[in-house]
C-alpha cells in the first residue's frame, strides 16, 4: 500500500516568517490563512501563483468589526478608580443602547477590567476592577452584552468579493454571535459567487457565540475554535471543556473543524516546543479536529518551517493511537447522506477494507466518512477543483482530480484502478451516486484486489 499523508490537516498563517521560506512549507502544509486584520489583497496577490500551482487550500480571515479603543483622554487607571467611556476614552464602537448596569468590559485581552455602573446621558460610568495602562488600538471585549453592530464591515465586503474572484475555498468570519451572522455573509457571497461554492467557517470567539453553537454550526460549513479572543471572554480553565464541545457539535453536524491559537506559543522565539503544547495538539486530534492552524509560529515567529515539523509528527503519533484516546463521532439527521456514511463505517468495522474511495462533487460524503477517522485513507475522488483543495483540510482525505464521469459502470472502473494504484490485494469501498447527475451519494460497492487481477 502507498504511503500516505499524515491524517490531521496543517494549515497556516501567512506572514512576514514564512515568506521567504514558503516553497518549503507548501511540501508539508494542506493550507494557508490570510489574516486580514494584519494583511490585505496586494501582499495576497504575491503568492497566489505558488499556493495555486500546489493546490494549498486557501482560507481568507475576515477582519470584522472589533472594537478597539479609538482615543484616550487619560491613559493610567487604577484598581477602584471610575472611567467613563465616551469621556475618558472613546471606542470605535459606543455601545451605550446596549450595556446595562453590571455588565463587565474588558480591555487588552483582559488585561484590564471594567464594571458598568450606570449608562448616563450617552456616557457609560464604570468602576476599575483591574487597572494598568490604555492606550490607542486596544482590543475591547463586551462578554456580556449582544452588541446590535454588524460584524461584516464595508473593508471586509471588498475582500469578501476578492476572495472569490480569486477561487478562496474558506472564509472566516469572526465574532460570529448566531446563525443570522452567517446567513448575512451567505447573502454577500452569493453575490458574487452565483455557484455558492465558497465554504463559511464561523469563529467561536464570544460568550454569545458559545450559547448558540448548535445553530451555527449547523448554518456556517465550519467551526474554528478560536482560542484567542474566547479566553478572554470566559474564564480560561472552561477553554479545553468548551473546545470538546464545539468540536463534538460541530462534528455530529459533518462539519469541518479546525482547532487554533497558541498551539506551539513557545516556538515563536524558541526551536523546540513546551511539553504541555505537545500534550494540547495531541488532545486536540483526539478531540477530533480536522485542522490544526499555525497563527503567529509562522507569520512572525522565529521558526515557523520547524513548527510546522513539530505539528506534523505529534499529529502522526497521535493518529496512530486514535483507537485508544479518540472521541467517538455519532452524525446527527436522518438524510440519505448520513446513512451512506454510517452504512460505510459499519462495513469498515466488519470487512475491514484497505481504502475508502469516494467520488464526490462538493465534498459533503467524503467528508461525512471522515468524521468516523477510519484507520484507512478516504480516497476522494472529484473532477471539481475548488472541492478537491477543500477537502485538503477535512481528517483523513486524499483529494483526487478525476474527469467528470456521468456513468455508474466508468466510476466504478476508475475507482478499481485507484485502488489498484493504491493497494496490492485486499477488500475496498467505494461510496457513489446514482441516478447518474444528482451529485448525491446513496450507493455503496465493496470491491476486492487480489493477485490475479493485478496480474490481467
Amino acid at each position: 500500500m502507498k504511503n500516505l499523508e499524515r491524517k490531521t490537516k496543517i494549515l497556516i498563517t501567512m506572514g512576514p516568517s514564512v515568506e521567504n521560506k514558503l516553497k518549503d512549507a507548501v511540501k508539508l502544509i494542506d493550507g494557508i490563512r490570510f489574516n486580514m486584520s494584519h494583511t490585505n489583497v496586494e501582499y495576497i496577490k504575491k503568492y497566489l501563483n505558488i499556493l495555486e500551482k500546489n493546490n494549498i487550500a486557501k482560507l481568507m480571515d475576515l477582519k470584522g468589526n472589533k472594537i478597539r479603543i479609538k482615543k484616550t483622554f487619560k491613559s493610567v487607571f487604577k484598581t477602584g478608580d471610575e472611567l467613563v467611556i465616551g469621556r475618558d476614552i472613546i471606542l470605535t464602537y459606543h455601545p451605550k443602547d446596549e450595556t446595562e448596569e453590571e455588565h463587565f468590559i474588558l480591555i487588552n485581552d483582559g488585561r484590564i477590567k471594567l464594571k458598568v455602573k450606570k449608562v448616563e446621558n450617552d456616557l457609560i460610568y464604570t468602576e476599575v476592577l483591574v487597572g494598568g495602562i490604555i492606550k490607542e488600538g486596544m482590543g475591547v471585549n463586551l462578554p456580556d452584552t449582544h452588541l446590535k453592530m454588524p460584524i461584516i464591515s464595508d473593508e471586509d465586503i471588498n475582500n469578501i468579493k476578492f476572495a472569490v474572484e480569486h477561487d478562496f475555498e474558506y472564509i472566516a468570519l469572526s465574532f460570529v454571535r448566531n446563525k443570522n451572522d452567517i446567513i448575512n455573509l451567505r447573502d454577500i457571497l452569493n453575490r458574487y459567487d452565483k455557484n455558492n461554492a465558497t465554504s463559511i467557517i464561523a469563529k467561536i470567539e464570544t460568550k454569545e457565540g458559545l450559547k448558540n453553537i448548535e445553530e451555527i454550526a449547523k448554518y456556517s460549513d465550519g467551526i474554528m475554535v478560536a482560542r484567542g479572543d474566547l479566553g478572554v471572554e470566559i474564564p480560561i480553565e472552561y477553554i479545553p471543556i468548551e473546545q470538546k464541545n464545539i468540536i463534538n457539535i460541530t462534528n455530529k453536524k459533518g462539519k469541518l473543524t479546525i482547532t487554533a491559537t497558541q498551539m506551539l506559543d513557545s516556538m515563536v522565539s524558541n526551536p523546540y516546543p513546551t511539553r504541555a503544547e505537545i500534550t494540547d495538539i495531541a488532545n486536540a486530534i483526539f478531540d477530533g479536529t480536522d485542522c490544526l492552524m499555525l497563527s503567529n509560529e509562522t507569520a512572525v515567529g522565529k521558526y515557523p518551517i520547524e513548527a510546522i515539523n513539530v505539528m506534523d509528527k505529534v499529529a502522526r503519533i497521535s493518529e496512530n493511537n486514535m483507537e485508544k484516546f479518540a472521541v467517538e463521532t455519532h452524525l446527527d439527521g436522518s438524510s440519505i447522506s448520513t446513512g451512506i456514511a454510517h452504512a460505510t463505517h459499519t462495513l469498515y468495522l466488519k470487512l475491514n477494507p484497505k481504502i475508502i474511495i469516494t467520488p464526490t462533487w462538493s465534498g459533503k460524503s467524503a467528508t461525512l466518512i471522515s468524521k468516523f477517522k477510519p484507520k484507512v485513507p478516504i480516497i476522494a475522488l472529484t473532477p471539481n477543483m475548488k472541492t478537491f483543495k477543500k477537502l485538503k483540510l477535512v481528517w483523513g482525505v486524499v483529494p483526487y482530480h478525476v474527469d467528470e464521469v456521468n456513468n455508474m459502470d466508468n466510476i466504478l472502473e476508475i475507482s478499481n484502478k485507484i485502488a489498484e494504484s493504491f493497494i496490492d490485494k485486499g477488500i475496498y469501498i467505494t461510496t457513489l451516486g446514482h441516478p447518474m447527475g444528482e451529485k448525491k451519494t446513496n450507493v455503496i460497492k465493496v470491491g476486492v484486489i487480489n493477485d490475479s487481477c493485478k496480474r490481467n
